[in-house]
């Protein structure tokens, strides 16, 4: 229920009621599904091959096809984290508003170092800039909980660690990834795989007594 008990603003003076709510829900799944499509864009074999070459072709989309399916799975777990948090709101003031334009921004970005890494998956920089950028969602994420929480958007039971572990998860997976490129980016992507783990551990949280839920 995203609404504003006895009415409120947003940063424009407009009401920021359920409606309005809806409407920056909306924007948010359009934004994750365009860049979550985006990624299959480079998943391309050259026309006119022979049969042989076609062969040899279709080998060297194994490595892109893991990239691929790694970087759907992160934007797939960045957008149920995404949907959990702003199902636990109650309303969606100017502040939490503003943070996830942000937010959007970054993962519009995400498109652009994911087609970085699948030609360059080698190269511990790609990675971690790919790393970063996930981690800054996250952190953008983070601030978020914190303004809701201070301005009480949050519904009644709510707890701070049912709102705080899911960014804090994926932040901490990627940040943790980041020396672990300068060794073998190879593991630094695959250690990615951590969000799926992640996901149980929030879980947990989240039946723990006290949570809310």
């Amino acid at each position: 229920m995203l609404s504003t008990p006895g009415g409120g603003s947003d940063i424009w003076g407009l009401p920021m009621d359920e409606e309005s709510g809806g409407r920056v829900l909306a924007l948010s799944d359009g934004v994750f599904a365009i860049a979550a499509t985006l990624l299959a864009l480079d998943l391309r074999v050259p026309e006119g091959l022979p049969s042989g070459e076609l062969h040899a072709a279709l080998h060297r989309m194994v490595s892109p096809l893991e990239g691929y399916a790694i970087a759907f799975l992160v934007i797939g777990v960045l957008w149920l984290g995404h949907h959990q948090l702003f199902a636990l709101m109650r309303r969606i003031g100017p502040r939490v508003a503003a943070l996830n334009v942000l937010l959007l921004l970054l993962v519009a970005l995400l498109p652009f170092p994911s087609s970085v890494v699948n030609d360059y998956d080698d190269e511990p920089v790609v990675v971690i800039s790919y790393a970063l950028n996930v981690c800054l969602i996250a952190l953008v994420q983070v601030a978020i909980v914190a303004v809701a929480l201070h301005e009480d958007d949050f519904v009644p039971g709510v707890t701070r660690a049912r709102a705080y572990v899911p960014s804090a998860i994926t932040a901490g997976v990627f940040l943790l990834s980041m020396p672990i490129a300068l060794v073998s980016t190879r593991w630094a992507m695959l250690s990615w795989l951590l969000l799926i783990p992640g996901q149980f551990v929030e879980a947990r949280v989240n039946r723990a007594p006290g949570s809310g839920g």
